[in-house]
Protein backbone atom coordinates (compact mmCIF):
# COMPACT_ATOMS: atom_id res chain seq x y z
CA UNK A 1 0.00 0.00 0.00
CA UNK A 2 1.34 3.49 -0.93
CA UNK A 3 2.17 5.57 2.69
CA UNK A 4 -0.73 8.58 2.72
CA UNK A 5 2.20 10.72 4.53
CA UNK A 6 4.75 12.96 3.07
CA UNK A 7 9.00 11.95 3.05
CA UNK A 8 10.39 13.55 6.22
CA UNK A 9 7.31 12.69 8.57
CA UNK A 10 6.03 16.21 6.88
CA UNK A 11 2.40 16.30 6.74
CA UNK A 12 0.35 14.29 3.70
CA UNK A 13 -0.77 17.18 0.82
CA UNK A 14 -4.03 15.61 1.31
CA UNK A 15 -4.92 14.70 5.03
CA UNK A 16 -7.70 11.87 4.72
CA UNK A 17 -10.93 13.07 6.65
CA UNK A 18 -14.38 11.67 7.49
CA UNK A 19 -16.09 14.65 5.49
CA UNK A 20 -14.67 12.81 2.54
CA UNK A 21 -16.68 9.21 3.21
CA UNK A 22 -19.91 9.28 1.44
CA UNK A 23 -21.27 6.08 3.23
CA UNK A 24 -20.86 3.89 0.03
CA UNK A 25 -18.06 2.03 1.62
CA UNK A 26 -16.42 0.92 -2.29
CA UNK A 27 -16.23 4.44 -3.45
CA UNK A 28 -15.22 5.66 -0.23
CA UNK A 29 -12.22 2.73 -0.59
CA UNK A 30 -11.73 4.04 -4.11
CA UNK A 31 -11.85 8.04 -3.03
CA UNK A 32 -8.55 7.31 -0.55
CA UNK A 33 -7.25 5.28 -2.29
CA UNK A 34 -6.88 7.65 -5.15
CA UNK A 35 -5.88 10.03 -2.33
CA UNK A 36 -2.85 7.83 -1.16
CA UNK A 37 -1.98 8.21 -4.66
CA UNK A 38 -1.86 11.89 -5.15
CA UNK A 39 -0.14 11.90 -1.70
CA UNK A 40 2.24 9.63 -3.31
CA UNK A 41 2.85 11.60 -6.53
CA UNK A 42 3.14 14.72 -3.98
CA UNK A 43 6.22 12.76 -2.20
CA UNK A 44 7.93 12.36 -5.34
CA UNK A 45 7.54 16.56 -6.15
CA UNK A 46 9.01 17.78 -2.97
CA UNK A 47 11.70 14.95 -3.18
CA UNK A 48 12.72 16.32 -6.66
CA UNK A 49 12.60 12.97 -7.73
CA UNK A 50 13.86 13.07 -11.04
CA UNK A 51 12.98 9.45 -12.62
CA UNK A 52 11.04 9.79 -15.19
CA UNK A 53 9.82 5.82 -15.19
CA UNK A 54 8.84 6.36 -11.29
CA UNK A 55 6.80 9.31 -12.12
CA UNK A 56 5.09 8.06 -15.17
CA UNK A 57 4.19 4.80 -13.02
CA UNK A 58 2.91 6.74 -10.66
CA UNK A 59 0.58 9.03 -12.98
CA UNK A 60 -0.50 5.96 -14.91
CA UNK A 61 -1.49 4.36 -11.48
CA UNK A 62 -3.51 7.39 -11.05
CA UNK A 63 -4.71 7.60 -14.14
CA UNK A 64 -5.55 3.48 -14.53
CA UNK A 65 -7.27 4.06 -11.01
CA UNK A 66 -9.34 7.26 -11.67
CA UNK A 67 -10.67 5.17 -15.03
CA UNK A 68 -11.52 2.17 -12.83
CA UNK A 69 -13.33 4.16 -10.09
CA UNK A 70 -15.04 6.40 -12.52
CA UNK A 71 -16.81 3.14 -14.41
CA UNK A 72 -17.47 1.54 -11.47
CA UNK A 73 -19.16 4.75 -10.22
CA UNK A 74 -21.10 4.62 -13.73
CA UNK A 75 -22.13 1.47 -13.38
CA UNK A 76 -23.65 2.27 -10.32
CA UNK A 77 -25.30 5.16 -11.25
CA UNK A 78 -27.22 3.06 -14.18
CA UNK A 79 -28.04 0.42 -11.62
CA UNK A 80 -29.57 3.08 -9.06
CA UNK A 81 -31.46 5.44 -12.47
CA UNK A 82 -29.34 8.28 -10.77
CA UNK A 83 -31.15 11.03 -12.94
CA UNK A 84 -27.85 13.24 -12.56
CA UNK A 85 -25.93 10.01 -14.01
CA UNK A 86 -24.71 12.17 -17.72
CA UNK A 87 -24.06 15.35 -15.60
CA UNK A 88 -22.08 13.34 -13.55
CA UNK A 89 -20.24 11.58 -16.19
CA UNK A 90 -19.73 14.54 -17.84
CA UNK A 91 -17.17 15.81 -14.78
CA UNK A 92 -15.57 13.00 -15.79
CA UNK A 93 -14.80 13.52 -19.21
CA UNK A 94 -13.78 16.63 -18.49
CA UNK A 95 -11.44 15.55 -15.67
CA UNK A 96 -10.33 12.98 -18.01
CA UNK A 97 -9.43 15.60 -20.71
CA UNK A 98 -7.82 18.03 -18.39
CA UNK A 99 -5.31 15.32 -17.22
CA UNK A 100 -4.70 14.11 -20.52
CA UNK A 101 -3.46 17.82 -21.42
CA UNK A 102 -1.15 17.95 -18.04
CA UNK A 103 0.34 14.00 -18.95
CA UNK A 104 0.63 15.01 -22.71
CA UNK A 105 2.74 18.40 -21.20
CA UNK A 106 4.49 16.39 -18.91
CA UNK A 107 5.19 13.93 -21.75
CA UNK A 108 6.46 17.05 -24.03
CA UNK A 109 8.47 18.31 -21.12
CA UNK A 110 10.27 14.82 -19.89
CA UNK A 111 11.91 17.19 -17.44
CA UNK A 112 9.58 16.54 -14.04
CA UNK A 113 6.24 16.49 -11.95
CA UNK A 114 4.85 19.49 -11.28
CA UNK A 115 3.17 21.14 -9.02
CA UNK A 116 0.38 22.29 -11.44
CA UNK A 117 -0.27 18.32 -12.07
CA UNK A 118 -0.36 17.56 -8.11
CA UNK A 119 -2.60 20.79 -7.53
CA UNK A 120 -5.13 20.13 -10.00
CA UNK A 121 -5.69 16.81 -8.97
CA UNK A 122 -5.98 17.78 -5.36
CA UNK A 123 -8.62 20.34 -6.09
CA UNK A 124 -10.62 18.48 -8.63
CA UNK A 125 -10.74 15.14 -6.60
CA UNK A 126 -11.62 16.47 -3.14
CA UNK A 127 -14.10 18.98 -5.05
CA UNK A 128 -15.89 16.13 -6.99
CA UNK A 129 -16.30 14.19 -3.66
CA UNK A 130 -17.63 16.87 -1.57
CA UNK A 131 -19.87 18.41 -4.45
CA UNK A 132 -20.69 16.12 -7.41
CA UNK A 133 -20.10 12.62 -5.53
CA UNK A 134 -22.50 13.63 -2.36
CA UNK A 135 -25.54 14.79 -4.74
CA UNK A 136 -25.69 10.85 -5.81
CA UNK A 137 -25.45 10.21 -1.66
CA UNK A 138 -28.23 12.99 -1.02
CA UNK A 139 -30.53 10.63 -3.80
CA UNK A 140 -29.95 7.63 -2.56
CA UNK A 141 -30.83 8.49 1.08
CA UNK A 142 -33.76 10.77 -0.05
CA UNK A 143 -34.43 7.24 -2.36
CA UNK A 144 -34.19 4.95 0.69
CA UNK A 145 -36.68 7.14 2.57
CA UNK A 146 -39.21 7.21 0.41
CA UNK A 147 -38.85 3.62 0.20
Amino acid sequence: MIRSTSLGGNMAFVDWDEKYLLGIEQFDLHHRHLVELLNHAYDMLVAGWSDDAGIKMVLNSLAEYSAYHFESEENWMGQVEYPEKESHILEHKKFIYRWYELNKQFEDDKSYLTLEIVTFLKGWLLGHILDTDAAYVTFIKQQTSLA
